[in-house]
């Protein structure tokens, strides 16, 4: 869920737009089924990604990994064609409306899309740089980051309507699948969670688990929004639950990452190979493919 500069969103704008586009290109977009994957690093796999920066059209990275969930739902559904993955870590809720919405202007043929997958609404909260403060030893800055982050909730689920819409807009016969966030932390029983050289106290861990509770509902909210208006071709897709026993310091394996050095800082606090697996488990379970 790390966040970008200007310049590189900026870049980031034009590469996805032509990525996008591809969507009206391929015959099966309006014979066969057509997947496109949309989201933030949680969808990229970033906290599976290796090496260089997966580049998508432009050059510019995305941190994308081919454990991801999108990947394994394509994977699962067998499409050789017909799967277009636009994930890139940092993308928020701005980016991947704006991206949508640019490529429904260009081409027409975005109405032959069968399914979409969308997780995003963290990078909205600033969440990555909450992380990345409270994993260091007694950094000031924590505090003031969950601040933060617990202020930018309220317009969370209002952007997140607006993603529906424009997805809606773009791709008015798809499933749209819209999914949560795991928590982060497990309920611990010592003072601290070792997140990777670094003690966690438990009074933050449980702070950073009930904003990530909150996300989700306010995620929920704008699918039931959606419901309500009439559109029952959105479902809302919580993977806590998925998550449950796996998180930091919890009873069973993580499926978190914890602090990861540099280079690979961008992988800390995103699901491993086996979060990603849950999540397109729980996909499937709702009915994706």
């Amino acid at each position: 869920m790390k966040r970008r500069s200007t310049a590189f969103l900026a870049t980031a704008t034009v590469a996805l737009t032509m990525v996008f586009s591809a969507v009206a290109v391929p015959a099966q977009a309006a014979t066969g089924f057509t997947y496109v994957a949309l989201g933030d690093s949680y969808a990229a796999g970033t906290g599976t990604a290796t090496g260089v920066a997966t580049p998508l059209s432009g050059g510019y990275p995305c941190f994308q990994s081919d454990t991801s969930y999108p990947n394994q739902l394509a994977a699962y559904a067998q499409l050789t064609t017909g799967f277009i993955n636009v994930t890139c870590a940092g993308a928020t809720t701005s980016d991947i409306g704006a991206e949508l919405y640019a490529a429904a202007v260009q081409v027409g043929a975005t109405s032959g899309v069968s399914q979409v997958t969308v997780t995003v609404g963290g990078n909205d909260l600033g969440f990555a740089q909450s992380l990345q403060a409270c994993a260091k030893p007694a950094s000031p800055e924590c505090q003031t980051a969950l601040a933060t982050a617990t202020s930018n909730l309220k317009t969370v689920s209002a952007k997140v309507s607006g993603v529906i819409t424009q997805i809606r807009g773009a791709a008015p016969g798809a499933r749209i699948y819209v999914t949560g966030y795991p928590l982060l932390f497990g309920n611990f029983k010592t003072p601290t969670c070792d997140v990777g050289g670094y003690g966690v106290p438990k009074t933050t861990a449980t702070t950073i688990n009930g904003i990530t509770s909150a996300l989700n509902l306010s995620i929920a909210g704008a699918v039931v929004r959606a419901e309500w208006k009439g559109d029952w071709k959105v479902r809302y897709v919580p993977v806590a639950g998925a998550f449950y026993g796996h998180g930091l310091c919890d009873s069973k394996t993580p499926w978190i990452n914890r602090y990861v050095a540099s280079p690979y800082e961008i992988q800390s606090f995103h699901p491993n190979a086996f979060g990603e697996t849950a999540y397109a488990t729980t996909l499937k379970l709702a009915g994706a493919k």
